[in-house]
């Protein structure tokens, strides 16, 4: 009874949100000036995607990351379990500013697929969206890399740019 509950209250307040309708009109890769990416809040991760941003930053493009960490030690750059409501919707500022902003392109790195993170790429205002094969999520991502191992953000950035210049030629 509760899971249900919950579960309406998510899809309610998912498809009341003003992003839930976006205009797809995405003009290619080459084009991505602005890139959200959503990531760990790991070290080993965070190490990984800070180094992906500052390469990114250095070809010209404006990268903005959002961390999400499971433990209850929150940085300014990220949010944490303690966030997110108990029917899986996130609320922080920073959040707030994600979803405030557009995009070309979203970049998800996360291992996982829970539901405050669907709905921050749900939600996200980004013309392409590019993340990890999660089985379920086939309508939140434009382009989906399949990888055995999702939690080594390494190997998935890798992927992911391999893919993106596929994209480019």
């Amino acid at each position: 009874m509760i899971s249900s509950i919950r579960t309406w209250m998510f899809n309610k307040s998912l498809r009341g949100h003003s992003n839930y309708h976006i205009n797809k009109d995405f003009t290619g890769v080459n084009l991505c000036n602005s890139i959200c990416i959503i990531a760990s809040g790991d070290s080993t991760s965070s190490n990984a995607v800070e180094k992906y941003k500052h390469r990114l930053e250095s070809h010209g493009k404006r990268v903005e990351v959002l961390y999400f960490s499971d433990d209850k030690n929150v940085s300014t750059i990220g949010y944490s379990r303690q966030h997110v409501k108990w029917h899986g919707i996130p609320q922080h500022e920073i959040i707030d500013s994600i979803l405030s902003k557009e995009y070309d392109l979203l970049i998800f790195l996360y291992p996982e697929m829970e539901n405050h993170l669907r709905y921050l790429s749900i939600l996200c205002n980004a013309k392409f969206k590019l993340g990890p094969g999660f089985q379920n999520c086939t309508h939140i991502f434009d382009l989906m890399i399949d990888i055995s191992d999702r939690s080594n953000t390494e190997l998935l950035i890798q992927s992911i740019d391999r893919q993106l210049k596929l994209l480019s030629s």
